[in-house]
């Protein structure tokens, strides 16, 4: 029980902490301090002009690019006021023609890294220029080793102007904006999944939903020959009969307006089947009765365990687990009451509560106990909800309405001269008009329209209901002002004054799985999977190990076995959107994997 106690803090109400670390860009040293400022006459050395001339443009050539050199360079020695430093050895009747004359020989130096005097119009900026003026002059051509450390960094993608647009936007504080009243008495609004191992009946299942719902007609359903063709509408997952992307629906309940998430059961599907998961506020566990297919789909090696450890670790607290075939069985209740007792002893060791877990037997070929019970063998012994009844009565889910906004792209297309992005709000609300920044490009666009993947069925008459889109909601925002390569799924969209992190580095806990059969060392290489995102990572550093309260354990184990909680700082191979978990539950949730395993589920204490 102790690993899986740190599970119960992904579940806890967290906090918003207002002081968000913007684009601080401004904090760059003040550039004109450190201009040396050019002589305003040529020295004067003891040769003729033209050997004076040829001599300092040697002397330019053969300076570091990039530097601005010392007059010492080409014997100065001493300034008189306004003008260079002549040597003291220089004839006097030099040093008397040389100040009309240098003007021009020094305008005809090589315009390189080494300028001692650059054109006019053209040289270095004043001393008396502002220094957010420098900043943003110098921003553009600086390298970016030489920016300062900061967790909202741009990335190197972003064009200058983008990056001083950005700049100049985040310069202001984020202000909670004041949230509607009526959204904060909308529907209930969720996202449910549909796990299970492969050939559990999951998409024959959720086709019947929808055609008892009313969802699709009958008629439909005929004509595409299966109902599992309601939600596998890829030609290659019709010809393989298996589902290889997330099929998404939307279902309509008296206490919820639902979005459908059918998620892939086979093993080579994880990767999609966890962004599913991250997307997910509930889920639907679908197990098959038949005897020999639960057990290997539960205890021989299938992916029903591995599907229920991936959906708690990604936020899911609302379970209903679908006995499904039971018909096969002839709705026996011995084997109803055996699957329901293995499953929920595995459900409760990982943090489910009791109270959200229901187990309903039903049959996804007939339909039967969906919407309705009829068969009297069930009847007799069964007394509990149907299926659709055990889905209306989930709990709703509580949302950051207060919170800065979070957008996560899940798709992107484009439709007639705008770009589409389809995705769901995670934390804050938006509504036509809103300028917002794209991360991790920064690149700014403006809500021009704003829809919904199912419209809410809110008891509200006003009409701004339809142009806004708040936390819970799958909605697609279209663009006008951006190119759609600019756009890719796993992008964020946010406030400019409130951007979260932007960086590769991030301090972690999280809970070893059981089937770990390497160690994990320091240095170890794993896959860093967050919502539709996989980046290659590594792990620079064990921190330590924990006991099952959090304390402590082991300061800076040499490795991490199965079954250890530890706190571990990760390095990734790219820098990503990514925040602690307290700031944003779903930008701070992740998984890793190692050679198509899952190694671990954890949750960013703090980025760095």
């Amino acid at each position: 029980m102790s690993r899986h106690r740190l599970v119960r803090n992904l579940v806890e109400d967290d906090y918003y902490d207002d002081d968000y670390d913007d684009y601080d860009e401004d904090d760059y040293d003040d550039y004109d301090d450190t201009y040396a400022p050019p002589p305003k006459k040529a020295p004067a050395p003891k040769s003729t002009p033209a050997k004076q001339v040829a001599a300092k443009n040697v002397a330019t050539e053969n300076t570091i690019p990039g530097k601005v050199q010392s007059t010492a360079s080409v014997g100065v020695t001493k300034a008189p006021p306004g003008w260079g430093k002549p040597t003291t050895a220089s004839p006097p009747n030099a040093a008397q023609k040389s100040p009309p004359k240098a003007p021009p020989k020094a305008a005809s130096a090589p315009s390189s890294g080494g300028v001692v005097k650059p054109p006019p119009g053209w040289g270095a900026p004043s001393l008396s220029s502002p220094p957010t003026t420098n900043s943003h002059t110098l921003e553009g051509n600086l390298p970016t080793a030489t920016f300062p450390k900061s967790s909202s960094t741009i990335s190197r993608g972003t064009t200058q102007k983008s990056k001083q647009g950005s700049a100049a936007s985040s310069m202001s504080v984020y202000t909670p904006r004041p949230v509607p009243n009526f959204l904060r008495n909308t529907k209930s609004q969720l996202s449910m999944v549909i796990l299970g191992h492969v050939d559990a009946g999951k998409s024959t299942l959720m086709g019947q939903v929808l055609v008892a719902t009313g969802q699709v007609s009958k008629r439909d359903a005929a004509k595409q020959g299966s109902l599992a063709y309601l939600l596998d509408e890829n030609e290659s997952e019709r010809e393989r009969g298996v589902t290889m992307e997330i099929g998404t629906k939307t279902l309509r309940v008296p206490s919820h307006d639902i979005v459908i998430l059918d998620a892939p059961g086979h093993h080579d599907f994880i990767p999609v089947m966890i962004t599913g998961a991250a997307n997910a506020d509930v889920a639907i566990l679908v197990v098959a009765a038949v005897t020999g297919e639960f057990e290997a789909g539960f205890t021989g090696g299938g992916q029903t365990k591995e599907h229920i450890l991936l959906a708690r670790g990604l936020g899911v607290t609302q379970i209903i687990v679908a006995v499904n075939k039971l018909d096969v069985e002839g709705w026996s209740e011995d084997r109803y009451y055996q699957i329901q007792k293995e499953v929920q002893a595995f459900l409760l060791k990982q943090q489910f509560k009791p109270k959200r877990i229901k187990f309903v037997p039903i049959s996804g070929l007939t339909g039967e106990n969906i919407m309705e019970r009829k068969n009297a063998d069930l009847k007799s012994w069964y007394k509990g909800p149907t299926l659709l009844e055990a889905v209306d009565s989930y709990m709703p889910a509580n949302r950051s309405i207060e919170k800065p906004p979070r957008f996560i792209v899940s798709d992107v297309y484009a439709e007639g001269k705008g770009v589409v992005t389809r995705g769901r709000v995670v934390q804050g609300y938006f509504e036509v008009g809103d300028r917002l920044v794209v991360l991790p490009v920064g690149d700014p666009v403006t809500v021009s329209r704003l829809e919904h993947l199912q419209a809410p069925s809110d008891d509200t008459d006003d009409p701004k209901r339809l142009s806004i889109g708040v936390a819970g909601d799958t909605i697609e925002l279209v663009f006008n002002d951006i190119d759609i390569m600019r756009l890719s799924v796993g992008n964020i969209l946010s406030l400019p004054n409130a951007t979260p992190p932007l960086t590769n580095k991030a301090k972690a806990r999280v809970i070893i799985m059981d089937k770990l059969t390497v160690p994990i060392i320091r240095g170890a290489q794993v896959i860093f999977h967050m919502h539709s995102l996989d980046v290659p990572a590594v792990m620079t550093k064990l921190i330590a190990t924990l006991n099952g309260d959090g304390s402590v354990k082991k300061e800076r184990p040499r490795a991490i076995t199965s079954g250890v909680n530890a706190v571990v700082e990760l390095t990734l191979s790219d820098k990503i959107v990514m925040e602690s978990y307290s700031d944003c539950r779903s930008l701070g949730r992740f998984v890793l994997r190692r050679g198509g395993d899952t190694i671990a589920i954890g949750i960013i204490d703090k980025t760095l």
